[in-house]
């Protein structure tokens, strides 16, 4: 069968841009009869690479779809009708999109699958788009792509529920592909290629840092992570902030940054901005904890590269972090200061707690692998294209 893949969102460098690039690499590994056809925009051609046996066709658009839709919400028609006019010319039998952020119309693609990743948008739109503008195109856009498509891929159960719940969608038409962790992400504590990681950053080395990774974005909730980091008496801990500062989607980072000017410890906070993951690794690796107090996640894919690398992840019990974190760490109140600051407060105080947590970490990690996401995502093609086969063959 002959399968098309939306590339808009691979060059992007969120988590639904992982996402989609590690399901690509991961399907390229992934033995079967499947043909696939990738449709990259030319913004994004040079900066796209994907496995040898893939067909690549390049659409020639005004503005990168991982640009355009961000905190704006909108693509050009032009754009999106080029891109539906390559995908009609394909003649494929199935047409998937990892993100309904790069979503556009599409015919004569014989199967629909789009990747809705979390309600937030349903659930919190203030916080994913500044205007009323954006949030109606958004809505719109993914009403179309939901309606359109004969299934929906999600990547938790939290996030499925959500989608039933809030979205509208039929739980029968939503199915689970979960996320994985690079091979890069494993134990890297005693390598001392981490002392230089660090003193880039100005984190002592004897330091105890709490970290953070993830997009600089209102729903992260990162004003309330710092107002309770300051209120911890204990000059040997930092925290450090990774993520994007001139990320494309819906910021606010004048916010965290009056936030951390307000701190009583000021001092022992670090903005990071974007870290590669040849540097990332070394951070999880030698952080105490990593620390993710969402409003709502669909996943929580830094919580997994944490465990990975043997990290215990102290999270918020919102959306989907208490299913994807399980045994490896310890939940609180996203909304509450105090309870942020009592979770991290006992946390610090237990060593022999964050050892044992540590093990389960990378005992836990073990069950998110890429390679089982390509199978399920497959499972999922397979699910369509072969009821479509013996529907014709019943037919004729």
């Amino acid at each position: 069968m002959r399968i098309g893949i939306d590339g808009g969102c691979l060059s992007n460098r969120r988590g639904f841009g992982r996402f989609a690039r590690r399901l690509v690499d991961a399907l390229g590994r992934e033995p079967g009869s499947h043909d696939y056809v990738v449709f990259v925009d030319s913004p994004s051609a040079d900066a796209v690479a994907l496995p040898e046996r893939f067909e690549r066709i390049v659409v020639d658009v005004g503005e990168a779809p991982s640009a355009a839709a961000s905190a704006r919400g909108k693509r050009g028609l032009g754009d999106m009708l080029a891109m539906g006019r390559a995908v009609a010319r394909a003649k494929l039998d199935l047409m998937f999109f990892p993100a309904t952020y790069s979503y556009f119309p599409t015919w004569n693609a014989g199967k629909l699958v789009v990747t809705m990743h979390d309600a937030l948008p349903v659930v919190h739109p203030e916080l994913v788009f500044p205007s009323r503008s954006g949030r109606l195109a958004w809505r719109l856009k993914e009403t179309v792509a939901g309606w359109s498509a004969d299934r929906i891929v999600t990547v938790s159960q939290a996030s499925r529920h959500a989608l039933s719940t809030h979205g509208g969608w039929a739980d029968s038409k939503i199915r689970v592909i979960t996320e994985g962790p690079d091979p890069i992400f494993t134990p890297r504590a005693d390598d001392p290629a981490a002392d230089a990681v660090l003193g880039r950053l100005g984190v002592p080395r004897s330091s105890r840092s709490l970290l953070f990774v993830g997009g600089p974005s209102p729903h992260k909730n990162l004003p309330r992570l710092i107002e309770a980091f300051g209120r911890l008496d204990d000059p040997t801990v930092h925290l450090v902030l990774v993520g994007d500062l001139d990320d494309v989607f819906h910021t606010h980072v004048p916010e965290i940054r009056a936030a951390i000017a307000a701190s009583p410890a000021r001092d022992r906070i670090v903005l990071a901005g974007f870290v590669p993951d040849e540097d990332l690794v070394y951070l999880y690796s030698r952080a105490y904890a990593l620390v993710l107090p969402s409003l709502l996640e669909g996943f929580g894919l830094p919580a997994v590269e944490a465990m990975a690398c043997g990290t215990p992840v102290l999270a918020s019990w919102a959306g989907s972090l208490p299913e994807v974190v399980g045994p490896a760490g310890d939940l609180f109140d996203p909304t509450d200061v105090k309870d942020i600051a009592r979770c991290l407060s006992r946390f610090l105080a237990d060593p022999a707690r964050r050892a044992r947590l540590a093990s389960l970490a990378l005992e836990h990690a073990r069950q998110f692998t890429w390679e089982r996401s390509a199978q399920a995502l497959v499972a999922c093609f397979d699910e369509l294209l072969h009821g479509a086969s013996e529907a014709a063959a019943a037919s004729a």
